[in-house]
């Protein structure tokens, strides 16, 4: 008699219910990936407006506040868009708010960046004040 090798039809059922399960498991978590690139989204946003706050209190401060050239004056939250680099184009999709930031350069207020269609939470940034 041939010796025979190779695989059962039960021992290939296994497999394939096997390798259902994992994918039944697997495919749920990898399906919600544009929510999650959406709030990463939101959050470099975020971190990009308080990097650019930061860096024109520090043209502001080099300028002796004076505001033009390098130095933008920012009065509350919404400055956002100006101190950006295309400050020409608006932050659109996004809903700035924050209340006004104090009287006195440097004073600082946290604000809320959202991202419309985008569940919760929301991300925050730190504007700086760079107006007399």
């Amino acid at each position: 008699m041939k010796n025979q090798n190779g695989f059962t039809l039960i021992e290939l059922v296994i497999v394939i219910v096997l390798l259902g399960v994992l994918a039944a498991i697997a495919v749920p978590r990898f399906v919600n990936l544009q929510d999650d690139a959406l709030e990463a989204q939101r959050n470099a946003t975020a971190a990009a407006i308080s990097s650019a706050m930061n860096i024109n209190y520090a043209a502001c401060a080099v300028d002796n506040f004076t505001v033009g050239g390098d130095c933008v004056a920012v009065t509350a939250c919404a400055s956002a868009n100006a101190v950006l680099q295309n400050a020409g184009t608006a932050l659109t999709g996004y809903v700035i708010t924050g209340a006004a930031i104090p009287a006195g350069n440097g004073s600082v207020v946290t604000c809320t960046l959202e991202r419309t269609g985008v569940p919760a939470p929301h991300a925050t940034f730190t504007a700086v004040r760079t107006a007399p």
